[in-house]
């Protein structure tokens, strides 16, 4: 069988039934982290344009636009909700990196409201479209060009994983949804900073819901647009697509537990988690006024996408510099922390003078964080795993931290905690339409 076939077979096959427990558990851990990064990110900046540009657009009113108060159709809803999920740089981390929370959670949510379908369906193609994508990217990463944004590669294919199950379609139908989405891959890495990234997880979730319609009416495509000598990997990998991590043991082991994922502590791209919690590390441990610091030195495996002068807050999310410098002036890093009048500010500006990355990084592969004082005096603090990865794992308790800071942001005190015990218990939701009502109401901004 084709790999291709392979793929959409597995698709077809997997009922909730057929997941362990273990995997439906994080999968939920993992759909609640999403949901509550689509609601925060639905009142910022980049979303005031997204959402009143879809708006704009029109559409039959059948999937709710998260903090809106509107319904457009599913593939415009998946495209606002996943530039939502992902334009904090706030949601779990997958290895290697492909962001499959924004990717597949928002098609597969359009579609279940619309349909009216249950809980459990949702879960089941998060996992799903979180396989798939992820195999997709372990398949390819060693032939990736760094100047490809790698959910933009494989998110429409997760994306249309995600949607054809929550449709329901066949193993002929989701074929045909794989073929379609192959055809709708892209995405650069030099928009990264910039808000154009968010749309590569929104328009994944955007194709993937539309590849799914479109194969469940009859439409059709290659039934070998993964492995055809002039499909899917040869164009983006050429030789380099390994086919057994793509396709092998299907099943045997799931990707939410092998290799798991980072749930991020702070807003900022994964290589930023470590170096933020090491200068916080080196404040709270040494009870530094961040007056006192002559000098900061952050040792760490490369130097990050951004520089030392980041162009705008949301750039500053892929600064060490940056990163540190909040870090060490505020003690707290939070999704405030990326505006502009936090990045522009006397204060940070200053500060950022007074950091330098040295990007070779210690051999232990930690990030070490080393200040000089203004005294003469030189203290230092590390991290090597932050609280939130996969290796250090954060209490339940630490994690809906999280996430009611996160839905405060939009949602009355209320109908956070209705939105909790949903998706706390989203197997025994019987129609996903109940969470959606409660997530597409326009924001209270404050919560």
């Amino acid at each position: 069988m084709s790999a291709t076939r392979t793929l959409a077979q597995f698709i077809a096959d997997t009922d909730f039934a057929n997941l362990p427990p273990p995997v439906v558990a994080a999968a939920k851990i993992a759909i609640l982290d999403g949901a509550a990064n689509m609601v925060a990110g639905s009142v910022q900046e980049l979303a005031d344009i997204i959402g009143r540009y879809v708006q704009d657009a029109g559409g039959s009113p059948q999937a709710s636009v998260i903090g809106w108060g509107y319904r457009t159709n599913p593939p415009a809803a998946a495209f606002a909700n996943g530039v939502f999920g992902h334009c904090l740089d706030y949601e779990i981390q997958g290895f290697p990196p492909t962001h499959g929370t924004s990717s597949c959670l928002p098609a597969a949510l359009a579609l279940a409201e619309y349909h009216h379908a249950p809980g459990e369906q949702v879960i089941t193609a998060y996992v799903l479209g979180w396989e798939i994508q992820g195999r997709l990217r372990a398949a390819s990463a060693p032939a990736t060009a760094p100047a490809y944004h790698p959910p933009g590669l494989v998110g429409p294919l997760g994306g249309a994983a995600a949607a054809a199950k929550t449709l329901g379609l066949d193993a002929g139908q989701t074929l045909m949804a794989l073929g379609i989405a192959a055809s709708r891959t892209g995405g650069l890495t030099a928009n990264t900073g910039t808000m154009v990234k968010s749309t590569h997880p929104g328009n994944a979730a955007r194709m993937g819901a539309e590849a799914a319609i479109l194969a469940s009416m009859g439409y059709t495509a290659s039934d070998a647009a993964l492995e055809s000598p002039l499909g899917y990997a040869a164009a983006l990998f050429g030789d380099g697509f390994n086919w057994d991590t793509a396709t092998g043991g299907l099943g045997a082991s799931w990707r939410l537990l092998d290799p798991g994922f980072d749930i991020k502590r702070f807003p900022a791209q994964v290589y930023m988690q470590n170096a933020i919690e090491a200068a916080l590390n080196l404040r709270e441990q040494n009870g530094l006024d961040p007056n006192d610091i002559a000098q900061v030195t952050i040792r760490r495996r490369g130097r990050g996408h951004s520089g030392p002068a980041p162009r705008s807050g949301l750039d500053g999310k892929f600064s060490v510099e940056y990163c540190a410098a909040a870090a060490l002036l505020d003690g707290q890093v939070g999704i405030d922390t990326f505006n502009d009048v936090r990045r522009f500010a006397p204060d940070m500006e200053e500060m950022l003078g007074r950091i330098r990355v040295e990007p070779e990084g210690p051999e232990s592969g930690a990030t070490l964080a080393t200040a000089l004082l203004k005294d003469g005096t030189t203290v230092s603090a590390e991290c090597a795993a932050f609280r939130g990865s996969a290796a250090n794992p954060m209490s339940r308790e630490q994690r809906l931290e999280k996430v009611r800071d996160a839905f405060r942001r939009a949602l009355s005190e209320a109908d956070a905690e209705r939105v909790l015990d949903m998706l706390e218990n989203l197997e025994r939701l019987d129609d996903v339409e109940q969470l959606m009502s409660v997530l597409g109401q326009p924001a209270v901004v404050g919560g």
